[in-house]
């Protein structure tokens, strides 16, 4: 008995949805900038523009004000995105207790197709072994 080809397997079709949604997301970042925020001033939040991800938190409060919640989805140019972007990373007078992350997006798309990749490799050769197991019986 020989295993049925990748594209047969359930954890295949079950993973593609999630790769379909991270393509969609760095498509629609290029040229917008879609942002989630809780908390007044530099509360925490998470944006996508550019290409990237970027997610801020721990302004002066430490914990955001639930009751203060906003998002946002607007065209922002490349040009735009790259001053904004230059700008965070130059937090000099920022408080101490601010931090923020900016991740690739593709660095994303990647670490996502090796999860997925290597999970659907480790299922298929369980499924091998099992099937050669049997086999043997």
């Amino acid at each position: 008995m020989t295993p049925r080809p990748f594209y047969r397997s359930r954890l295949f079709w079950l993973g593609l949805p999630g790769l379909v949604f991270l393509l969609w997301g760095w498509w629609i970042s290029m040229g917008n900038i879609s942002s989630i925020q809780v908390g007044a001033g530099m509360g925490w939040g998470i944006c996508q523009s550019a290409g990237d991800v970027i997610a801020i938190f721990g302004g002066p409060e430490r914990w955001p004000d639930l009751s203060r919640f906003s998002g946002g989805h607007e065209p922002m140019s490349v040009e735009n995105a790259r001053s904004w972007k230059e700008a965070l990373a130059d937090h000099r007078e920022d408080p101490p207790t601010y931090r923020h992350v900016i991740v690739p997006y593709f660095a994303m798309v990647l670490a996502y197709l090796a999860a997925w990749l290597l999970t659907l490799a480790l299922w298929q050769r369980r499924k091998s072994r099992l099937l050669k197991l049997h086999a043997e019986l």
